[in-house]
């Protein structure tokens, strides 16, 4: 197996050495100075943009991480050809949960509507959707749509003393949350039996508030001095593209995952995983 992943960063850093670990041959794209170092194991490239059409032509599969923009996905808009063309057999478009909306604090699955048109962002993640979607159904390959919540990992959030101070927070207002060594096992389970397209969440057991989220942190690292704001007090201070985030209110189903994959968590609620993640500061 050979991968490429198309807007190398902060996710892909952690599946590639995953999959490295099981043979696969790893190219990532990447021009950004934080990702773009040599990688520890042999089979693993970290290659600069200029390098993107040759990859394409000698992978097998293509994990799709480049945020989508204007309508649409850039990385399908400039490579269509090249990828038709190609022997890639399978692709993974990562998108976001943001794309279903609101949906008033009730659960959502794979099958729920989508509403999240009302934010640019994520009207240009289903656009995304769509493309890659039409794309592969032409061309006779898998894809593999992973919507995922929030991502926490080493360095996400970042835990400086700032974050404590004036932190926004609503009442029921409910997010879904991932490890991102949880993201890292479940793709390359799906890049190893990448034979059916399919629909994925990838979200923890735990939908919760930020409160509970950031007092988790709070009682972890034994943190004196902080601060909540209440978001309906404090929203006319938050920029317009922030306000989608918290008008936004769901909880996402991970079943379909458990049950298809019969994956199990690393890390089934943020409680265990922040407590990890602090314990190896």
């Amino acid at each position: 197996m050979i991968v490429t992943s198309l807007g190398y960063g902060y996710i892909s850093k952690f599946f590639f050495r995953e999959i490295a670990y099981h043979g696969a041959r790893c190219y990532g794209i990447s021009d950004n100075t934080k990702y773009n170092k040599k990688s520890d194991l042999e089979n693993i490239l970290i290659l600069p943009r200029s390098m993107t059409i040759e990859c394409i032509k000698k992978s097998t599969h293509l994990v799709i991480t480049a945020p989508p923009e204007k309508n649409k996905c850039p990385i399908l808009s400039k490579y269509e050809k090249t990828i038709k063309d190609s022997n890639i057999r399978a692709i993974i478009y990562v998108s976001s949960t943001g794309v279903y909306g609101n949906h008033k604090g009730k659960w959502v699955n794979e099958n729920s509507v989508i509403k999240g048109n009302n934010n640019l962002a994520n009207k240009n993640r289903i656009k995304a959707e769509k493309s890659w979607t039409a794309f592969c159904k032409k061309n006779s390959l898998t894809l593999n749509i992973l919507r995922l919540g929030g991502i926490y990992g080493p360095g996400r959030p970042n835990l400086s003393k700032d974050i404590f101070k004036n932190i926004i927070i609503k009442k029921d207002h409910f997010f879904s949350r991932i490890h991102v060594l949880d993201i890292s096992r479940i793709i390359a389970s799906i890049l190893f039996d990448s034979k059916e397209s399919y629909c994925w969440n990838l979200v923890d057991d735990l939908p919760a508030t930020r409160k509970s989220f950031m007092e988790r942190i709070i009682k972890l690292k034994k943190v004196k001095n902080y601060s909540f704001r209440d978001y309906e007090k404090f929203k006319k201070n938050i920029s317009q593209s922030k306000k989608k985030f918290w008008e936004a209110n769901k909880k996402v189903s991970n079943k379909k995952i458990k049950k298809k994959l019969r994956y199990t968590f690393l890390f089934p609620t943020f409680f265990t995983g922040l407590k990890y993640i602090i314990k190896n500061l």
